[in-house]
């Protein structure tokens, strides 16, 4: 017989023990284990190994902490070729395959059997037990020492060392009161013998361990009787174990079992088999038992053969092998197989996986009362719901419950692949403003196809009717989704997509754009309904975009119209309130949020937007998203002034003239811009500007040094620097000293406002005693606090109202 072999590389030699085709061995540091280990971190019950081939051995942990290795690679369940080095609690083992005989004899040669003798059906089911050998001689089943007696020295029985008299033969001899009924009798007095052998057995199991340490104290010179139990029909042996099992004595039971189970008595290999399962750890005699009781026929037995082959502990539960007793179990009627081997063909365990197959099992499952199998077929209800209920949400305003139907990570979506959340949200509020009103629901016929219980393709049949103004659409179609079954239970949809007849076009046909999916049904608008649309959908854009500066949805959809409608200018206004918009967030933060705008800008520039021309000379000013050029940004400013003449150009145009900045100054120019149109003006910015070139014009003209102070005095409530240049006029150029006085209270104002020139004017003041008295002290505070104030933000024209 072919064996394998042990080889210990820490010791000499090898130790062989024997592994026949299809057999296994348990491994561990346990009394109970065929091969016994010593090592850190062995279990009791460690691994096992089973060999399924020549050559091939497949070793799987018996819990998850059981670790070992082999050939280096450490894992808890793998199969390997002989020869291979196992690791174990530190140790190193090479395992190969000899032919010979094993070193560690079979159990029925220890007790004494002739050699080469086949091991009995007992010893293959029964556990190996470690006895431990006590010195003396055997008298019935108890040991007493042999220690010879005295010469001339009677035996004499002590009556501390007598164990009470049990005698079960005088119990069985007495004769029991007839009855009519002989049958009702005979099964009475089994019932009865059975019991009495039961009670004498666990008073033995009690009693005796207790009993045998007096005797051999006592050393006893007189030799007790052995206590003879009665002969029982198998019956009641098979009986009185049941009660045995009952009792909590199982392997006491299995004892008595095993000789009625070794001749082919099929109700004693069934209570074998309890037996030995309830006697503790799993085995797989177990399971050879019960299969060999209901191959035999032994129908009862059915139900605790599925149990011991789906049995958590069983190393084999997901086996070939497995599913063939299933399958076994199944075909002889057993309606408990049906869930484990729905199981098995749903994951793949021991076959290739096959939903129908899965389900027809659980089907039988169900229909026999198993509630698991009932949830698993629920959730072929649950994906129809879960569309259903998407079908249904088409009808609601708003697009907020669509987050409860769709998966975050989804797939196509009708027309979109892979879309973000907001731009599947952004399609329903789309259809939802295309046709205000809509009727759609779900009608019969809804399929579910299974890929998997996670994944299950749902076809779902509709009707709609959806209308706008004097349009109206009816018709039928078709939503086919995927269902997937997330982490928390709950269906969500991954991919849509449908398909449509329309059966009913009002008024007309032609007003009507043909489509094959829902979404893509729309009205064919005339010129002017399309631009009212496109109006209608810019201004949706535009609501709130104060508060929430995001503007790339704005820009996107002004884009789409000017290109849509190049002939048309109705886009032109949103286009310039939005670069209005997005110039007094460039002024107010110095930021430019995103570089890309910059080209978008450009084009409506290109297209006749004066916002976006003073937007993007702005831009140039700046640096932000193209490269500064004061020559590029004087000449946008002059481009807008010239296409439209309005205010605002005119005042960055005439600005960038005064100021000179990156391009020769033109106060000349810029005074034929301003001085005309905005010396009488209430706009701050503008009287500002108007009131710098009145004081070049004062410098040669004392006369007009009051056209300046009144100039200033319109802007001084809303702008800071005109109260400080309003300030610098009355302090000197002022007639009386309540003058220069109130020159100086204006440009201090200023000053606490935070204008750095303000600042900067009144420490001079303090300094040289300028309306005030000289104070060295507030002179150099204002002095340092101009040096580390930031100069304001630049104001934007819009932000100031006449």
């Amino acid at each position: 017989m072919a064996l394998m072999v042990l080889t210990l590389s820490n010791l000499d030699g090898e130790h062989r023990i024997s592994c026949p085709l299809h057999a296994s061995l348990t491994l561990g540091c346990g009394p109970d284990c065929d091969v016994t280990f010593e090592g850190v971190g062995i279990l009791p019950r460690h691994c096992v190994l089973y060999r399924t081939g020549e050559r091939t051995f497949q070793i799987i942990g018996v819990y998850a902490a059981a670790q070992f290795s082999v050939n280096g690679v450490t894992s808890s369940e793998l199969e390997v070729n002989v020869p291979f080095k196992f690791g174990i609690g530190g140790e190193v083992f090479d395992v190969d395959i000899a032919e010979g005989k094993a070193e560690v004899p079979l159990r029925e040669e220890a007790e004494g059997a002739p050699a080469g003798q086949r091991p009995s059906r007992r010893e293959y089911l029964l556990k190996p037990i470690t006895l431990k050998p006590r010195a003396g001689q055997r008298v019935g089943e108890v040991i007493l020492e042999a220690a010879p007696p005295p010469e001339n020295e009677v035996p004499m029985p002590t009556q501390a060392a007598s164990p009470p008299a049990l005698t079960v033969e005088a119990m069985v001899e007495t004769p029991l009161p007839a009855d009519e009924d002989d049958e009702e009798e005979e099964s009475s007095k089994l019932v009865l013998v059975g019991l009495l052998v039961c009670g004498a057995m666990i008073a033995g199991i009690v009693y005796w361990p207790q009993h045998l340490d007096q005797l051999s104290a006592a050393k006893p010179d007189v030799l007790l009787p052995p206590v003879v139990a009665p002969a029982l029909s198998p019956e009641a042996t098979v009986r009185a174990c049941e009660d045995l099992i009952r009792a909590g004595a199982p392997k006491l039971a299995a004892q008595m079992l095993m000789p009625l189970a070794e001749k082919g008595n099929l109700v004693a290999m069934h209570q074998l088999a309890v037996a030995l399962r309830a006697s503790g750890k799993f085995g797989e005699e177990v399971v050879v038992v019960l299969q060999k009781a209901v191959e035999g026929g032994r129908r009862e037995a059915l139900h605790d053969f599925v149990s011991v082959v789906d049995d958590e502990e069983n190393p084999a539960r997901y086996t070939e092998g497995a599913l063939q007793q299933l399958q076994l179990a199944a075909k002889l009627g057993e309606t408990s197989a049906w869930m484990p081997l729905g199981e098995r063909y749903e994951y793949g365990n021991g076959t290739k996986p096959d939903i129908k197959l899965a389900l027809a099992a659980f089907e039988k499952a169900r229909m026999a009362g198993d509630k698991r199998a009932a949830a698993k077929l629920s959730a072929k209800q649950g994906a129809l719901d879960r569309v259903a209920a998407y079908v249904r949400s088409w009808n609601e305003v708003s697009v907020a419950k669509l987050l409860e139907h769709v998966a975050a990570g989804q797939g196509k979506f009708f027309t979109l692949d892979h879309p973000p959340m907001e731009v599947l949200l952004r399609q329903e509020e789309e259809m939802r403003d295309r046709w205000p009103l809509r009727r759609i629901g779900v009608v019969a016929g809804a399929q579910a196809e299974l890929e998997t219980f996670d994944l299950i393709k749902v076809t779902q049949p509709f009707q709609f009717e959806v209308q706008r103004g004097e349009r109206i659409a009816r018709g039928k179609g078709v939503l086919v989704c995927q269902v997937q079954r997330d982490v928390a239970d709950h269906w969500r949809i991954t991919d849509a997509s449908d398909s449509i007849e329309v059966n009913e076009l009002l008024p007309a046909k032609e007003q009507f754009v043909s489509a094959a999916s829902l979404r893509e049904l729309k009205p064919a608008f005339t010129h002017e309904e399309q631009v009212d649309e496109s109006r209608l959908e810019i201004l949706e854009q535009m609501r709130g975009l104060e508060a929430t500066e995001d503007f790339k949805p704005a820009l996107t959809v002004l884009m789409n119209a000017m290109y849509e409608f190049p002939q048309d200018t109705f886009w032109q206004p949103f286009a310039d309130k939005l670069c209005d918009r997005m110039a007094r967030q460039l002024f107010m933060s110095g930021k430019w949020l995103d570089a890309a705008w910059a080209e978008q800008v450009h084009q409506f520039a290109e297209h006749g937007s004066v916002s976006a021309m003073l937007l993007e000379g702005h831009l140039y000013a700046a640096g932000y998203g193209c490269q500064r050029s004061a020559a590029k940004s004087l000449a946008l400013y002059q481009k807008a002034f010239e296409a439209g003449k309005r205010r605002d150009a005119r005042f960055y145009y005439a600005e960038a003239l005064f100021q000179g900045q990156g391009v020769p100054q033109d106060i000349e120019k810029a005074g034929a811009l301003v001085l005309a149109f905005m010396s009488r003006s209430k706009h701050p910015l503008e009287a500002y500007l108007a009131a710098h070139l009145l004081w070049r014009k004062a410098e040669h003209d004392p006369a007009l040094w009051q056209d300046v102070y009144d100039t200033l005095s319109r802007a001084v409530e809303k702008f800071p620097p005109a109260k400080n240049l309003a300030g610098m006029v009355l302090l000197n150029h002022g007639q009386t000293t309540k003058e220069r006085r109130t020159g100086f209270a204006a440009i201090k104002a200023a000053a606490e406002e935070g204008v750095v020139e303000a600042m900067k004017s009144i420490s001079q003041c303090y300094l040289e005693g300028v309306g005030c008295e000289k104070d060295l002290h507030l002179a150099t505070f204002w002095k340092q606090k101009a040096m580390v104030t930031e100069p304001p933000r630049r104001r934007h024209y819009t932000e100031f109202e006449e």
